[in-house]
């Protein structure tokens, strides 16, 4: 008979055993658990070869949600091993009382969606029938291992063939035995030397060597277990704000701009702690540059030739053929010291490729090798190899098989069109692998959960991922990917380590901070993405529209615990803008500043000239007025980023200070900049410059002001512009858009914080009104010079932008207006991280072109 319930679980690891929890004892609603296993634990139930540990501390790979649970449970060990975690996940289900809320031993067979009655209909290999309107699917990621049918002749042989993640419960006596393992990842790692210790011979079939560093494990005394206990929240304060959903310390910026001397310093510290940290900690761009990556990577060869004794043994444990970081961080114990002893060999299959299993043991190389037991640690189908095998068909009858067969298709690694109310538990594309797993899957039980809530409260029936929002997320979890070297590796990352299986995009890689940012603007934004009943999905919000690097950048600042702009004193707005001359690549060698000062309204005011070297002069002038919101930002802010725009115009580009508010209000940001204009104009030709080639530009709060004085120039008998070029500026402080709308929360700048801005500089908004204020309300913009308005795609200011270049071009003005999709407010100062800045530079290059005199390079 078919049971019936509101929800069903599957899988009774950390997912399920929460997800039960919540379904059933905070939305009150009817829940069925399934699991494969004969109990609960999930993937610590099945892997029970010697040695498993987990790699994260005890402390932290463990439930938060409960404080109750946090005090209870005493961890033994730094990093907990296999029977304390299973005993700590029955602990868990005892205490949630969700142990008897799951059917064991029931391996999902199929999982089909029932059109008109809106529900799944689900059954399992033991008979068993199942219906309910939603699915949680918590079956893990690492929990189908490969087969063993890539060994050819291994159902020939003799002996006895042990896979790791199947190991018996009640373990196996491998005393005299000559024992081979195949597989040289995390689990062989940890597995492999304590083997050693028990079997008469080991040979270690390597295919891949990996890179593997200190796990730094000790036992916790009584006093130490307590303290952990009772100061969980300490512990973990933050940890949801930190990359990997853990306290490590934060890295340095760049590991080529450190001495050699401070790198080995740094990482011979992180090497003493071991763990995530030798990673994590040491430098912000070994994952993003190949230089970068290979002082850290030669540095654990190093300590590998130090522990192996026999240099060519040391060699082929080297690995050379991926960057360090671009798969799973491998971390141990012994394993390196196990090839010293006597009854350990190791096979590079690399240089004697394995053959075939024979009935007697493993060819490889033309050698035979007697063998008793063969363990198979070859890992898993990873991410995507459970929901693979439960024969989802969704609507329309449309297979997940078939729909996934170039890699998997979801919108958060939650859900997926086609298959309505059906979530995924850290699913493929989600910041699974990169971000502690207990973690990871709170979040998105509590986003499954809630979404399940919101969809029941409109009195709809189901919930749906839209095709648009797959690709979308599709498109920035690609992006993201790119701007890591993990694409140089065959990972399981990149579901390389089974053959068949599609090499595409299956992890989330840009860390907790921003995955989470970017679920929380999907239900900000009312599911965003997600259609629910009948209701047409909305576009995907902001955070997802942004492009990869970008995205990059603003979960580097979440890390960096930076406060909005618009919870930020004037002391804080002001450091928060100066961070942004961090975010610049170095000035070209090519580009000489100058220092100078202009005489401006309230006395002199600094100035740089930065004028390219290897072009002769006279040179066009761009007079570059930063951005800050009329309170904030600097010459030296911005300095890097003049010589970068003089480099690539081969023209002068001159950074006038000017007077910030509140000290000094409106108008007095335009009466300095304005005086600025006329002075270059006077003097540029003294530095090679050719006033008659003098072009005004500006950002943000300086595009503001760049426009509004190019109306002073033309009213006031000021200079003669070639071209005005105004980048996302802000051109009325009562303006009121879509964009602002859309992008009210930003990223980057919010409205919130640009009108409190608008406020500081004006005092009274009632000035608002003034042309030099407004730029838009003067009475005509005939015969302004012409224009470039270049806006970024996800702002505020990029609709007030682009409705004053259509009221330029309505004015005669000759005017392009050139929008830059997925780039945010303030871009034009993260060169140094977002590679798309230099379509800034390029589109203002093209502008000016048609309107300048050629200038010759220096022979």
């Amino acid at each position: 008979m078919k049971q019936h319930s509101d929800v069903i679980v599957i899988g009774a690891g950390f997912s399920g055993l929460y997800a039960v929890h919540k379904v059933r004892d905070e939305l009150g609603l009817s829940v069925q658990g399934i699991d494969a296993a004969g109990g609960p634990g999930g993937t610590w139930w099945w892997n029970r070869y010697p040695g498993a540990r987990c790699d994260i501390e005890s402390i932290h790979y463990s439930y938060s949600f409960s404080d109750e649970i946090q005090r209870e449970w005493r961890w033994s060990e730094r990093y907990a091993a296999q029977p304390e975690i299973l005993r700590y996940l029955e602990f868990v289900a005892d205490k949630l009382k969700v142990r008897e809320a799951f059917r064991y031993n029931a391996r999902v067979t199929a999982m089909v969606w029932d059109e008109s009655a809106k529900r799944w209909n689900v059954t399992t290999d033991d008979g068993g029938s199942y219906s309910a309107r939603f699915i949680i699917a918590g079956g893990g990621n690492v929990g189908v291992p490969k087969s063993r049918a890539e060994f050819p002749g291994i159902d020939s042989f003799g002996g006895q063939v042990l896979t790791t993640s199947r190991w018996p419960k009640e373990g196996v006596d491998l005393s005299g035995k000559r024992v081979g393992v195949i597989g040289t990842g995390s689990t062989s790692v940890q597995m492999v030397p304590n083997l050693a210790r028990q079997a008469a011979h080991i040979t270690l079939f390597q295919r891949t060597p990996n890179y593997a560093v200190p796990l730094g494990n000790a036992p916790l005394d009584e006093d130490k277990q307590r303290w952990n206990a009772e100061n969980w929240k300490q512990l973990r304060a933050k940890t949801r704000d930190r990359f990997m959903g853990v306290p490590l310390e934060s890295p340095e910026p760049s590991a080529l701009a450190a001495s050699p001397e401070k790198r080995r310093e740094r990482f011979d510290r992180l090497w003493k702690v071991g763990g995530f940290g030798v990673l994590a900690s040491s430098y912000a761009d070994v994952l993003t540059d190949e230089k970068a990556n290979e002082t850290l990577a030669e540095y654990v060869r190093e300590k590998i030739r130090a522990r192996v004794k026999d240099p060519k043994v040391a060699e082929s444990l080297c690995p050379t053929d991926h960057p360090y970081g671009t798969k799973r961080p491998v971390l141990e114990a012994d394993y390196y010291d196990m090839f010293n002893r006597d009854n350990v060999s190791l096979v590079d299959l690399r240089a004697s490729p394995l053959e075939k299993v024979t009935a007697t043991g493993i060819r490889a190389g033309g050698k035979d090798h007697e063998l008793d037991v063969i363990v198979l640690a070859t890992g898993f189908d990873a991410i995507t190899g459970a929901l693979m095998q439960m024969g989802i068909v969704g609507r329309e009858g449309v297979k997940l098989t078939d729909r996934w067969a170039s890699g998997p298709q979801t919108y958060l690694g939650i859900c997926s069109a086609k298959f309505p109310n059906l979530f995924y538990i850290t699913g493929p594309t989600s910041a699974v692998v990169l971000y502690n797993n207990p973690m990871a899957i709170e979040d998105h039980v509590e986003f499954a959960t809630a979404a399940i809530k919101y969809t029941l409260d409109k009195g709809a029936e189901t919930i749906e991922a839209d095709e648009a929002a797959e690709r979308a997320w599709h498109k920035q979890v690609e992006g993201i990917l790119h701007t890591t070297l993990m694409p140089r590796a065959n990972s399981w990352y990149m579901g390389a380590n089974v053959p068949g299986k599609p090499r595409a995009v299956f992890i989330f890689a840009g860390g907790a901070p921003l995955y989470r940012a970017m679920c929380a603007d999907v239900v900000d934004h009312g599911y965003a993405g997600f259609s629910v009943g009948e209701a047409p999905a909305g576009r995907v919000p902001p955070m997802i529209q942004i492009d990869a690097a970008v995205a990059q950048v603003v979960g580097a600042m979440a890390m960096q615990d930076m406060k909005p702009l618009e919870q930020c004193t004037l002391e804080e707005t002001r450091a928060a803008v100066e961070s942004f001359a961090l975010m610049q690549k170095p000035a070209p060698g090519s580009v000489r500043r100058i220092e100078s000062t202009y005489p401006g309204p309230a006395g002199p005011r600094r100035m740089y000239i930065h004028r390219p070297e290897d072009v002769e002069g006279p040179l066009p002038v761009v007079m570059f007025i930063h951005g800050g919101g009329w309170v904030a930002g600097s010459i030296d802010m911005c300095s890097a980023a003049c010589a970068s725009l003089a480099h690539e115009l081969k023209a002068m580009v001159v950074a006038p200070s000017y007077r910030l508010a509140p000290e000094a209000p409106f108008p007095a940001a335009t009466d300095d900049t304005y005086a600025a204009l006329r002075w270059i104009a006077e003097v540029i030709g003294e530095y090679g410059g050719d006033p008659d080639q003098l072009v005004v530009m500006g950002d943000s709060a300086g595009g503001q002001l760049a426009a509004v004085a190019a109306q002073r120039a033309r009213d006031e008998g000021g200079p003669q512009l070639m071209a005005q070029v105004l980048l996302y500026p802000g051109i009325d402080a009562e303006a009121r858009t879509a964009s602002q709308v859309t992008y009210a929360n930003g990223p980057i700048l919010s409205m919130a914080a640009a009108r409190g801005m608008w406020s500081t500089y004006l005092g009274d908004l009632s000035k608002a009104v003034s042309p030099l204020a407004s730029p838009n309300r003067a009475k005509s913009l005939a015969g302004l010079a012409p224009a470039l308005v270049i806006t970024a795609e996800c702002d505020p200011f990029r609709d007030e932008g682009e409705d004053y270049a259509r009221a330029l071009q309505a004015a005669g003005v000759p005017t392009r207006l050139h929008r830059i999709e997925g780039l945010v407010h303030a871009a034009f100062y993260m060169s140094a991280f977002v590679p798309r800045t230099a379509e800034i530079n390029q589109a203002v290059a093209r502008f000016l072109e048609a309107r300048r005199v050629p200038v010759k390079d220096v022979a």
